[in-house]
């Protein structure tokens, strides 16, 4: 292989450059889109929790919930282009972040004895479930 003349490695820097700048650009506002709808969804699941009435309102809940998650990943799919620099780990992270406090602030909100209708308990785990989310969105948004 050969040495690299100075004007062909700053050709071959310029294409990486434009490369790097229409994968930028190119990079679709989707998993931002997903996170923002994940957040608020799991917010608003826990939100509904104290107010629900019995199994059926849960259900209800849990069914609104779903149906937003799975439209949030159906257009991630569909329409998902490129991704900027080191997504998936910034994702992962979102999604770690998220699934922990999901899922403990789920058994214990809905195991523990006396807190299935405490607007105290429910209210700020919606906030904290969101977190996660919506900072994973705004890091996410094209640049």
């Amino acid at each position: 292989m050969s040495t690299p003349t100075p004007s062909t490695a700053a050709a071959l820097l310029a294409r990486a450059a434009d490369a790097d700048a229409r994968v930028r650009r190119d990079a679709g506002s989707q998993p931002a889109g997903f996170l923002a709808v994940l957040g608020c969804a799991s917010a608003g699941l826990f939100l509904a929790q104290p107010v629900a009435d019995g199994d059926r309102g849960v259900l209800a809940a849990a069914v609104v919930f779903g149906a937003a998650v799975l439209g949030a990943v159906l257009v991630l799919v569909i329409g998902r282009r490129s991704t900027r620099y080191g997504f998936s780990r910034r994702f992962g992270l979102a999604m770690g972040a998220w699934a922990a406090v999901f899922a403990v602030g789920l058994a214990v909100g809905t195991t523990a004895p006396g807190l299935a209708h405490r607007a105290a308990f429910w209210v700020p785990l919606a906030l904290l479930v969101a977190v996660p989310g919506l900072v994973g969105a705004w890091r996410e948004l094209p640049r």
